[in-house]
């Protein structure tokens, strides 16, 4: 039996944008409209919705899902709520660290009740893409934070779950952004040590053009004393 990868074409390691791309292909070829098999069809469209945890889209003319695109906005009418920040800017994107919480209870982050004891750090940040293609934002995977101690941490999927109980102008989840558009967005950190504290946020994105040269860019945030105590309140809409 064919894995889901195999039923769109692609090799394992495919990126969510890869994915999207294979499947747009895939349906207009083999849309029961169009002449195609019902049956290869709907494989497609759950080997689609398993790989991505996306409602497959149902329209002709690649539509991105609706939750890769729900949060995103026009960055020259910035959503009110963001607060202080640092800026990195890169040909990629012009990331904006908006707040770093050292000690979140979860649940506060969350619309209505959710039994989530746990408080870690979390890092908000607003994203614009200066790039002239689409790139995938992979929050969780890509940021990486450095203790007072040291030592690397990585993100954290403890809300993935619960990603639409946040506030409908924030995103808790990898998306793909469209070029000029912007999302405000939250990553988790993993536990750190009770006397530990984030001293860095490290972000890197990579890229693919139609030619297949990858870039990669990191942008690090060195969030100093004084920074650090700035930012260390949630963004308006968590109040």
């Amino acid at each position: 039996m064919e894995s889901h990868y195999e039923t769109l074409g692609l090799s394992p390691d495919a990126s969510r944008s890869e994915i999207r791309r294979a499947y747009r292909v895939l349906l207009k070829r083999h849309h029961p409209d169009q002449g195609g098999s019902r049956e290869r069809f709907l494989r497609i469209k759950r080997a689609y919705e398993a790989l991505t945890g996306e409602q497959a889209p149902e329209a002709d003319g690649g539509a991105v899902p609706q939750s890769a695109t729900a949060q995103t906005y026009d960055p020259s009418a910035r959503i009110d709520g963001v607060g202080p920040e640092l800026t990195v800017r890169g040909d990629l994107l012009s990331l904006s660290l908006v707040g770093l919480v050292q000690d979140v209870p979860l649940a506060d982050l969350l619309d209505g009740r959710a039994r989530i004891g746990t408080r870690r750090p979390v890092a908000f940040f607003s994203v614009h893409n200066t790039a002239p293609r689409a790139v995938e934002w992979r929050g969780r995977a890509a940021t990486s934070f450095v203790g007072t101690d040291g030592f690397l941490y990585q993100g954290s999927n403890m809300l993935r779950p619960h990603a639409q109980k946040l506030p409908p102008t924030w995103s808790g989840t990898d998306l793909e952004l469209q070029p000029d558009r912007a999302v405000n967005t939250l990553v988790v950190a993993q536990e750190l040590p009770d006397d530990v504290e984030v001293a860095k946020v490290i972000y890197a994105q990579s890229s693919t053009d139609d030619d297949g040269n990858t870039q990669t860019e990191r942008y690090l945030f060195d969030v100093r004393p004084r920074a650090r105590e700035t930012l260390d309140e949630l963004p308006a809409d968590f109040d």
